[in-house]
């Protein structure tokens, strides 16, 4: 048998005597004679099963480490940028940056799929080496880091303390962030309506910015709602609302906040609103969140053809939230204010604010709204008690 070494023609492969073709100066191995040479589906399926055993002996592999508490340095090879881990129920390994968890959805940027939302029901143990405010279920707050431990738990490595828990009971974890700008989040609605038969205009503009520094929270938020008609008087309200909070050991919580309004609706030329008080969260899950707060307030107030009269209310405050996340994000919130006045028997005022708010794009949302607002003695003569309004708006988060 001869093989030839010569010159072969284009697009050909070398031929021996007997007619098999050779690649890379070496033959290939003989057929034995009878035997049956396996289809391309058949190849294709004993290839992918066997490598799914491969995948499960790894996962098998990095479950056992965890569960042993052996070296993870084999788990977590990863570059200095990118170097937090989760490790999730169905056995996937994440490398990447973690970058918030709020409520059960974490943030999670990578470099094969850029940044993703991840349940935190979903993760059984996490790494993360930098530095976060750690909020807890039972209220406890903490600033430190995450070390992976048994599936289920997480050690949080805390200024001065360093302990087990489990993973559902981390709530929410915020990045502490070194410039001013980026601890800045905040929100943007704008809301539009037109109809044509009574030429009516309804236009509403909301915004949100809140600073967060460790233990302390400032809060700024702005409304602006205009109402005109033909034949009537245009429908005004504004306000402008400063607040800061103080998170205090465990659930408490202390809160200070200047406000002013006006309502045309309730004949409130000008309001103007000082006060302080605690509160505590009742409930505080991945989920919702239930929070109560008592203030003591002073106020200046004008109505339409009455003095400037001073008042001091004393606000009984409930806030509810609700947030669920199926690939985008919903948002349900609602806020009640109950309040007597102390130097006005019998004058009660009660706000009830509620929003459902369902994201439509990346930082994108609509919302619907509906305030009303209830003065039970309002000083001004022929003056409306109560003023119900229904917005739709387009916002966006940054």
């Amino acid at each position: 048998m001869t093989r030839s070494y010569g010159p072969q023609p284009a697009g050909t492969m070398p031929v021996d005597a007997d007619g098999r073709r050779w690649r890379g100066g070496e033959r290939r191995a003989s057929v034995v004679p009878g035997a049956v040479r396996p289809s391309r589906r058949t190849r294709i399926l004993d290839f992918m099963a066997q490598t799914r055993i491969l995948e499960q002996v790894a996962r098998v592999t990095v479950l056992s480490i965890f569960a042993l508490g052996g070296p993870l340095e084999a788990q977590f090879v990863t570059d200095s940028v990118k170097s937090d881990t989760l490790l999730l129920r169905n056995g996937d390994f994440l490398t990447g940056e973690f970058r918030e968890l709020d409520r059960g959805i974490v943030s999670y940027k990578t470099d094969a799929m850029s940044t993703i939302n991840v349940k935190w029901s979903r993760v059984l143990t996490a790494k993360t080496d930098k530095e976060f405010e750690i909020h807890l279920s039972n209220g406890e707050r903490w600033i430190g880091s995450l070390e992976p431990n048994d599936p289920g738990f997480v050690t949080i490595r805390a200024v001065g303390d360093t302990f087990d828990t489990a993973t559902t009971r981390i709530v929410e974890m915020q990045r502490l962030k070194s410039s001013f700008w980026n601890r800045l989040d905040g929100s943007l609605d704008l809301g539009f309506d037109f109809t044509q038969q009574n030429k009516k205009i309804d236009i509403n503009v909301r915004g949100d910015v809140e600073y967060a520094a460790s233990r302390n929270r400032f809060n700024l938020r702005f409304t602006e709602s205009l109402s005109r008609q033909d034949s009537t008087s245009d429908i005004t309200r504004s306000e402008i609302a400063l607040g800061f909070t103080r998170e205090l050991p465990n659930v408490w919580f202390l809160g200070f906040f200047a406000s002013t309004e006006q309502n045309s609706q309730l004949s409130l030329d000008v309001r103007g609103t000082l006060g302080a008080g605690p509160g505590a969260y009742l409930v505080w899950t991945s989920h919702l969140s239930l929070a109560t707060a008592l203030a003591l307030q002073f106020t200046r107030e004008r109505f339409t053809g009455e003095e400037t009269q001073t008042t001091v209310p004393l606000g009984l405050l409930t806030d509810f939230q609700f947030f669920n996340w199926s690939g985008l994000s919903t948002d349900v919130s609602s806020r009640l204010t109950i309040q007597p006045v102390l130097n006005n028997s019998g004058r009660w005022q009660i706000t009830l604010t509620a929003n459902l708010r369902q994201e439509v794009l990346s930082n994108f949302y609509l919302t619907v709204g509906v305030n009303e607002v209830y003065d039970s003695q309002p000083p001004a003569v022929n003056a409306n008690k109560n003023d119900l309004s229904i917005t739709t708006s387009l916002g966006w988060t940054f």
